[in-house]
């Protein structure tokens, strides 16, 4: 029997993030600026990756009960969260644990976790972009929760 294994997706202003654990373990993830242009994109983008790594559970936030997240990036949340019945995988919506003083806090102890991830932990200062791969270490947390969540998790949700 296969392992368990969660795709979460994050939306972040101008990207779209999804981060896959398999056995415990960081088994690929990916960040795309193209598939967060519009909804068709975003859908594609989710329904392609849902096909071709074949999650047992997607995790994405939980935006209905509450969230900092922008217009856009709300509407993309709606498309990628309305094609999930549509695919053999067990959905979890969570509400973002905040363990960390800073999101880059909690990238550093993100890549801590999952090394694979080290290079791309963002820094920022006060007059700059937000980094790139910030929205991916949201879907790595979200990932992360939903792991430590375990079985437990899985059965509420059902």
């Amino acid at each position: 029997m296969r392992a368990v294994s969660y795709l979460a997706f994050a939306v972040g202003y101008r990207r779209i993030s999804f981060v896959l654990i398999e056995n415990e373990q960081l088994a690929t993830w990916q960040t795309s600026c193209k598939a967060a242009r519009d909804v068709v994109s975003a859908v594609r983008f989710a329904a392609e990756f849902i096909e071709l790594l074949r999650p047992n559970v997607v995790v994405m936030e939980d935006f209905e009960a509450g969230t900092r997240k922008g217009k856009k990036a709300l509407v993309l949340l709606h498309a990628i969260a309305a094609i999930l019945p549509g695919h053999d995988v067990q959905v979890i919506k969570l509400s973002r644990e905040h363990l960390h003083q800073t999101r880059y806090d909690e990238a550093a102890s993100l890549a801590l976790k999952y090394p694979e991830l080290r290079e791309k932990v963002p820094t920022r200062k006060f007059f700059e972009k937000e980094p790139h791969h910030t929205v991916l270490f949201e879907a790595a947390a979200l990932a992360r929760q939903a792991v430590e969540g375990g079985a437990m998790l899985l059965a509420q949700e059902m």
